[in-house]
């Protein structure tokens, strides 16, 4: 299954936000999102999250003119680790969607034409597509905003969970 027309790139930062809302067992399955090899290597340890759903990503190789290009854009541009880089360039070299909740990248990445989606958007696309119910996304979202490492705005979790409240009380 999927969930957007484009592939996903998925950034560790949204690994941690799914896997601390008790999801990302279901996004890991879906057919179109993958992790950068670099990312999958060097980045994920048990401080991310879950390494045994982790280790279910499907990866995508960055090719070596795209490592070369890391470190042209980490003169340019301060702020950013080249893993950041190589997800931003992975998902423009494949007209993909970076899945990210780096604000940083975000804003660079779609200042240079690269589509991005955060957990939240995550969360609603999976209750969209019938992957999650309605109430599985509300007790996701519960977690996050349970969790002191979420770097989601706690009024931005309730404004979701009051959507997916009045979503479930007019079906």
């Amino acid at each position: 299954m999927i969930i957007t027309t484009k592939i996903i790139i998925i950034d560790t930062n949204v690994i941690t936000d799914l896997d601390n809302a008790n999801i990302l067992d279901k996004f890991v399955m879906l057919d179109n999102v993958y992790i950068s090899d670099m990312v999958k290597n060097d980045e994920i340890n048990s401080d991310t999250g879950n390494t045994n759903i982790i280790k279910k990503f499907k990866t995508i190789e960055a090719m070596p003119e795209q490592i070369t290009e890391i470190f042209q854009i980490s003169q340019e541009i301060k702020g950013l680790s080249p893993y950041d880089i190589i997800n931003y360039i992975i998902a423009r070299d494949n007209n993909a969607i970076l899945a990210t909740g780096d604000k940083k990248l975000k804003v660079f990445s779609e200042n240079n034409g690269v589509e991005v989606i955060r957990t939240l958007k995550i969360i609603k696309l999976l209750n969209m597509k019938n992957i999650i119910s309605k109430e599985q996304a509300i007790n996701a979202c519960r977690l996050l905003k349970e969790n002191d490492c979420t770097r989601i705005p706690k009024n931005e979790i309730d404004k979701m969970i009051d959507e997916l409240k009045t979503d479930l009380v007019n079906c």
